[in-house]
C-alpha cells in the first residue's frame, strides 16, 4: 500500500514524517529521500514508533471521525482501516538505521529512549504502549476504534489539558503540575467542588460551578489542582479565554460524545454590557436548540458574583433599570454551584506563609512572621497568592529586612 491510497488515515498522507519514511522505504537508493528522512528524524524528541503512534491516535481523518460516532465490529470499513494501520505499523517499526546507514546518515535516527509522558491521558498512554510494542497494528484496529469513540479525535484524544482558541482545540504538552496536595487554605471552599467533580468524573451528572472572590484567593489554582487530581481517571481540562466565551457552543460540538469527561474553565469571567455575550453563555449553559453534551461541565472564575458591569443608567432607581439588572444577574443563577473564595484571616495567612516557606526549603527564623505580615500590608493583601509570593521572595533572599528598633 502507498500513501496515495490511504482513505481511513487520509490526514496522515501529508505529514512530513510519514511522507519521509514512506518515500525512503519505497526508494532506498534515493539520496534525496534519505536526506529528507534524516532531517525529519533528527528533530524528534522521542522514538519513531511512539511518534507515529501519536499521529494515529491523534488522527482527525475519516476513520477517527467514523469511529467517534460508533462503528460496529462487522462494519466492512474496519478492514480498510486495518490494512492502513498495518502499513503504518510497518513504517513505525522499519529498520531506519539500516535504511540510512547506506547513505551515511544512520546517526540521525533517535535512540530507543522513553521520555516523560506528562500531560497525556491514561487511555492514550496505554494504547500507545500497545502499538509501540509490536508492528502488527492491524491487530489493534478494534481497540483503536474504541479509543476514538471514548477519547475523542485530534488533540482531545492525546492531551489532558487543552486550550480552546479561535475555534480550535490546542493541546498543552506541559501543563501546570499543581495537585490538590499543593494547595493550602480555602479547604472549605474546595470541598464541595472536589465532591462534585469526583461524581462527574465517575459518570454522574454535575452542576456547573461559579467560583468568585477577590484576586489571589486561589480560584484558578483550585480548578487546575482539582483537575490534576482527576487526570488519572481520564478527565480533560479545557481552558477558554474570556474573548472566546461567545464560541462556547462550537466548543461543545468539538467535545460532544460518550467521553471523555471534560471540565471547561472560563477564567476571570466578567462581561461588558455592550456586547451582551452573557446571553450566548446563558443559552449554552441552559442548552438551546442543540442538546448540551453530557460529558461536559463548565466552571467559571470571577472576581465578582455579578458577572456583568452595569452602565450608569442601570444604576438609576427606576423600574426599567431594575429589570435590566435582573436579567444580567440571571447569568450567575445558571451556575448550580456557587462557591465564594475569601481573603484569609491574619492567623491563617501567617500559617500558610510559614508552611510554604518550609515547603520551599527556606529557614523559619523569628523574622518570618513579621516580614510576612509587612509583605501583605504592602499592598498584596492576605491571600494564598500573597503567601506564595512571600515564600518565594523569602527563600530567594529578596524580602527587605525589618527595620531596626530605635
Amino acid at each position: 500500500m502507498t500513501a496515495e491510497l490511504r482513505i481511513a488515515y487520509d490526514d496522515l498522507d501529508a505529514h512530513p514524517l510519514v511522507r519521509a519514511i514512506t518515500d525512503a522505504a519505497a526508494h532506498p537508493s534515493d539520496e534525496h529521500a534519505a536526506h529528507r528522512l534524516a532531517g525529519e528524524l533528527f528533530s524528534l524528541n522521542t522514538t519513531v514508533p511512539v511518534a507515529l503512534a501519536e499521529l494515529v491516535l491523534g488522527s482527525r481523518g475519516a476513520f477517527a471521525t467514523l469511529a467517534r460516532h460508533g462503528v460496529s465490529n462487522t462494519d466492512r470499513r474496519l478492514g480498510r482501516a486495518a490494512a492502513e494501520l498495518a502499513h503504518l505499523g510497518e513504517l513505525a517499526h522499519a529498520d531506519l538505521v539500516g535504511m540510512l546507514d547506506h547513505h551515511g546518515l544512520a546517526e540521525a535516527v533517535p535512540p530507543e529512549t522513553v521520555l516523560p509522558t506528562q500531560g497525556r491521558p491514561p487511555a492514550f498512554l496505554a494504547l500507545s504502549a500497545q502499538l509501540t510494542a509490536s508492528s502488527d497494528w492491524a491487530a489493534s484496529v478494534r481497540d483503536v476504534a474504541a479509543f476514538y469513540r471514548t477519547e475523542g479525535v485530534g488533540e482531545l484524544a492525546t492531551h489532558r489539558v487543552l486550550r480552546f482558541s479561535h475555534g480550535a482545540l490546542v493541546g498543552i504538552p506541559h501543563p501546570d503540575p499543581m495537585s490538590p496536595e499543593d494547595l493550602i487554605g480555602s479547604d472549605h471552599a474546595r470541598a464541595p467542588l472536589a465532591q462534585a467533580l469526583a461524581a462527574f468524573v465517575a459518570g454522574g451528572p454535575a452542576n456547573d460551578a461559579l467560583l468568585y472572590g477577590p484576586p489571589g484567593t486561589g480560584k484558578s489554582a483550585s480548578v487546575r489542582a482539582l483537575a490534576t487530581g482527576n487526570a488519572d481517571k481520564g478527565l480533560r481540562l479545557i481552558q477558554v479565554d474570556r474573548s472566546d466565551a461567545p464560541t462556547i457552543m462550537a466548543l461543545f460540538g468539538c467535545l460532544e460524545g460518550v467521553g471523555p469527561r471534560c471540565l471547561v474553565l472560563l477564567d476571570d469571567l466578567v462581561f461588558d454590557d455592550a456586547e451582551r455575550t452573557d446571553r450566548t453563555l446563558r443559552a449554552a449553559l441552559d442548552g438551546d436548540a442543540a442538546l448540551r453534551p453530557d460529558n461536559v461541565v463548565v466552571w467559571a472564575t470571577s472576581n465578582r458574583l455579578k458577572l456583568l458591569r452595569e452602565t450608569r443608567s442601570e444604576r438609576e432607581d427606576d423600574i426599567e433599570a431594575a429589570l435590566g439588572r435582573g436579567e444580567k444577574a440571571a447569568l450567575a443563577t445558571r451556575f448550580g454551584l456557587r462557591v465564594a473564595f475569601t481573603e484569609l484571616t491574619q492567623d491563617r495567612y501567617i500559617e500558610m506563609a510559614r508552611g510554604l516557606v518550609a515547603r520551599l526549603g527556606g529557614e523559619l527564623t523569628q523574622d518570618v512572621t513579621p516580614s510576612a505580615v509587612r509583605f501583605a500590608r504592602g499592598g498584596h493583601g492576605q491571600t494564598p497568592r500573597t503567601a506564595r509570593q512571600f515564600a518565594v521572595a523569602w527563600c530567594a533572599g529578596t524580602v527587605p529586612p525589618l527595620p531596626t528598633p530605635s
